[in-house]
């Protein structure tokens, strides 16, 4: 008969080497995250995968699949606004940049919503500009959610060859973005559409304080003003 103790230190074991099976090595950084995020509100951890990836000029999704489905651009005063569960602050810093909104819509209802950034992306979790190289032919991604009792069905593919079909449209052949190492959701949906890495960057932020090392230009960054932030540059 198994011991209580050997069971407890088991799932203490188990719970503790969890990260390393998902994120391996980089599990250190995600258990770094979560004890700063416990000890000071202030101390965070981001470790990001910069990617790439090429739009298809293919639809993603059979015609009568999608057909149910139908994406078009949000604008500030369009009442999906409303329905992203973002603040006031984190939409005027994304609409006062040059940013696309497209929103899916299923049968008239939202159910989810991804943007865009036409030229250099100010990024608000961390301090660093994001510019796509070049810019005649690249976008810059972020902001990408479906809404959870959505997230079963076609909503991502969906909203994805919206955007595609958007941005083809326009000249564009590929959308750059930086991914968190820790949310697989998100890796997954980009591995599905053929994304490739360009690079990974970490953040450390202390506050006013923020250090990065990167294996892209320029490596390695300090800052201790919120006006000093680093430029990546992501060419495909």
């Amino acid at each position: 008969m198994t011991s209580p103790t050997i069971l407890r230190d088991s799932a203490v074991f188990e719970k503790f080497a969890s990260p390393f099976k998902e994120f391996g090595p980089a599990g250190t950084f995600y258990i770094a995250d979560r004890v700063f995020r416990r000890v000071s509100s202030g101390v965070t951890v981001h470790f990001y995968e910069l990617m790439a990836q090429p739009l298809a000029d293919k639809p993603l999704l059979p015609p009568r699949l999608g057909k149910n489905v139908v994406v078009r651009e949000i604008q500030r005063d369009d009442p999906a606004v409303g329905l992203m569960g973002l603040t006031d602050e984190v939409l005027a810093f994304r609409f006062n940049q040059s940013t696309v909104c497209l929103g899916a819509f299923k049968k008239g209802t939202f159910i989810g919503s991804m943007w865009f950034c036409i030229g250099p992306y100010e990024e608000d979790e961390v301090r660093c500009t994001f510019v796509p190289q070049p810019e005649s032919s690249g976008v810059f991604d972020f902001g990408l959610e479906v809404l959870p009792q959505h997230r079963l069905g076609v909503g991502f593919v969906a909203l994805w060859d919206g955007a595609n079909r958007y941005l083809r449209d326009r000249g564009y052949r590929y959308s750059f973005s930086r991914v968190s190492r820790f949310n697989l959701t998100s890796r997954r949906v980009h591995e599905r559409f053929g994304w490739f890495c360009l690079g990974r960057a970490l953040f450390v932020k202390l506050k006013r304080f923020q250090f990065m090392v990167a294996t892209v230009a320029p490596y390695l960054h300090f800052s201790v003003s919120t006006n000093t932030r680093p430029t990546i540059r992501l060419r495909a």
